[in-house]
């Protein structure tokens, strides 16, 4: 038999299946990852990985023809060749297995530690597929009744016990200023959830029936498909789910605005006879401009506009475009940023996409109700009509999808949410990715609030409101990584014989209600994976909200360019992070040691000491993740 046959084959999916057999692309949602390893020979078997077979016997079959008529064969037909006795040198003693195998461990962590803290090169590159139809439903039913009546509950609970703190002495006295900030924004919030409701699907289904797309009745739509840098796998998985799409070919044109001026992503745009587009004027406004450049050599009644990740299903015109026809005064029409998690992800991606399901689950149905929905910007379906007056969506190099929702609506045009999940796309990878992204986020929705046209425009009251909590979200995430460990320490320092194990018993309904509540409620795999992000999270917030206060202007940064992302904010964010976990640490050792010392119980210290290690627990991803990607 040939040497080559034993080996195992790598094969890609076109050269096993064919056309038929391959799953549904919409409905399945298993992705592969990496080639598949088969063995070629139906008699050999291929043992691929770190098994390894050692042969101590070797076996030696005995000629059927060496024996005579009836005579009776030897005692074994089957005979055994006798091995070389073994030098001294070639025995393994109990000793040397054991260090082998604790080597092993040792290995092995250290493999475990380095991929997950110090990767050196990029993760497997997971793509997204079109939400299925049960993914389709996920953010219909929100179930808020029994989510905000724990939520009062724990903050209720939290707001007594933060107050008998700063009512205990009169240098505590200060932390009310932060307390009522803090108040203020959930007490917005939960008002506007409780005064929410449930978007009504019946209305919705009897929107689509009376104004059902055709070709008779479609009106002409423009796809835009921004890219700058992205890996071409992914806009070839884009743009294979857009050729999908279930619409009168004659009414629908899709262009590629590609601003990252590449020969590929043109070479790609001619195979799918799609439309393509590099302006002149690059970088002027980033992702902006390159939307009002399109904007301006387009005629379509409609357009929309698809982040280089996000997967549409084909029905995502036939569910958005009826809802447009039914209400002219509809200037765009938004859904979720639908982001699949599973196992095969990195723990950013993971925790990045189930912390999102809250926002578009909830938040914006709530303020649909009010007509305060904001604008994410993709997998929104936009009225030329109403931004052809401005020149398209608004003019500012960062969020532009915000403030082009705020504008409209203060045109007297209306924003829609739409829950239905009918796009899917990519989460940022990486914890400086997902630092950059969030940075960006926060930066464009507080600066609405320094905004003046905001404060002075025609919005309703209560539309004002829904867009302050949104601002006033960033704030709060931002200032509770260092409000939470003062109280504990100051009266641990100041207030000793305040300190009583029973103390946490304010603070038991938010932990519960952030580890247990959400947990059960989301859809999404939500475990600790959402907690280490969100503690990225607080840091980015508070870089953008600090950027902006001292006047520093913050550049769009296409998601594809992995070389953006590194930038001295996210370094400068972690050295604070450790000053900070370290200032905790030691000040909650120091004062435990100290008043045990003087007398103080030493259960009375152990919640403080608890939580302290929870938190810190929490932040290490980001104090320990030192990738060079």
């Amino acid at each position: 038999m040939d040497a080559n046959a034993t080996r195992p084959r790598r094969f890609s999916l076109p050269e096993v299946f064919d056309q038929e057999t391959i799953p549904d692309w919409f409905q399945s949602t298993s992705r592969h990852r990496g080639d598949l390893i088969v063995p070629v020979s139906d008699t050999t078997i291929s043992i691929v990985g770190d098994s390894r077979l050692r042969i101590e016997d070797e076996i030696e079959q005995v000629p059927s023809n060496s024996f005579v008529g009836g005579a009776k064969p030897a005692r074994n037909k089957l005979r055994k060749k006798r091995r070389p006795e073994s030098t001294k040198s070639e025995k393994t003693t109990a000793r040397d297995v054991s260090q082998d195998s604790q080597a092993s461990v040792w290995s092995r962590a250290r493999e475990s530690f380095v991929s997950t803290y110090c990767p050196s090169e990029a993760p497997p590159l997971i793509l997204p597929t079109g939400p299925t139809d049960n993914e389709k439903m996920l953010y219909l039913k929100t179930n808020r009744l029994g989510l905000y009546t724990f939520g009062v509950f724990s903050f209720l609970s939290l707001s007594v016990g933060m107050w008998l703190f700063v009512v205990s002495f009169y240098a505590f006295y200060w932390f009310g200023a932060v307390v009522f900030l803090l108040q203020m924004y959930l007490v917005i919030s939960y008002t506007v959830s409780i005064c929410g409701k449930d978007y009504d699907v019946q209305k919705h289904e009897k929107i689509l029936e009376e104004h059902a797309v055709n070709a008779v009745t479609a009106p002409t739509v423009d796809i835009y498909l921004p890219c700058c840098k992205e890996p071409i796998e992914i806009l070839e998985n884009t743009y294979k789910h857009i050729q999908q799409l279930q619409y009168p070919k004659n009414q629908l044109k899709v262009y590629v605005l590609d601003d990252g001026g590449s020969d590929a992503v043109h070479a790609l745009a001619t195979q799918c006879r799609f439309h393509y587009i590099c302006r002149e004027d690059r970088p002027r406004l980033k992702k902006a401009g390159n939307l009002r450049w399109a904007f301006a050599r387009t005629e379509g009644d409609f357009f929309t506009i698809f982040d280089a990740d996000f997967c549409p299903r084909p029905d995502f015109l036939q569910e958005t475009i009826p809802i447009h026809q039914a209400r002219p005064d509809t200037a765009i029409v938004q859904t979720p940023q639908f982001f699949r998690t599973s196992t095969d992800q990195t723990w950013v991606e993971q925790g990045a996409g189930a912390v999102q399901e809250l926002f578009y689950r909830v938040v914006q149905i709530n303020r649909n109700r009010f007509g305060a929905s904001i604008c994410v910007g993709s997998n929104a379906v936009y009225r030329r009509a109403a931004l052809v007056e401005v020149g398209g969506t608004a003019e500012i190099g960062f969020s532009e999808d915000v403030h082009t929702g705020f504008y409209a609506i203060n045109r007297g045009w209306k924003v829609r949410y739409l829950p239905l999940c009918l796009a899917c796309g990519i989460c940022p990878d990486t914890p400086r990715a997902f630092f950059s992204q969030q940075m960006r986020w926060c930066m464009g929705s507080t600066t609405l609030l320094t905004n003046m046209a905001f404060w002075r425009s025609d919005m309703g009251w209560i539309q004002k409101i829904c867009y302050l909590s949104g601002m006033m979200y960033y704030s709060a995430i931002s200032l509770s990584i260092f409000i939470n460990p003062l109280p504990g320490i100051f009266m641990l320092w100041c207030r000793p014989q305040y300190v009583r194990y029973y103390n946490l018993a304010f603070a038991i309904p938010s932990i519960v209600y952030s580890l247990v509540a959400i947990r059960c409620w989301s859809k999404a795999r939500y475990g600790f994976n959402v907690q280490f992000v969100m503690v990225i999270q607080s840091y980015a917030y508070l870089t953008a909200i600090k950027d902006r206060m001292f006047g520093r202007s913050l550049a769009w940064v296409p998601s594809g360019d992995t070389k953006a992302h590194k930038n001295d904010k996210y370094r400068n964010m972690r050295i604070l992070a450790w000053c900070w976990s370290l200032t905790v640490v030691g000040a909650v050792t120091g004062g435990t040691a100290y008043q045990i010392i003087r007398g103080l119980p030493w259960y009375d210290c152990l919640p403080l000491i608890v939580l302290d290690t929870f938190n810190l627990f929490l932040a290490h991803r980001f104090l320990l993740w030192s990738g060079k990607i």
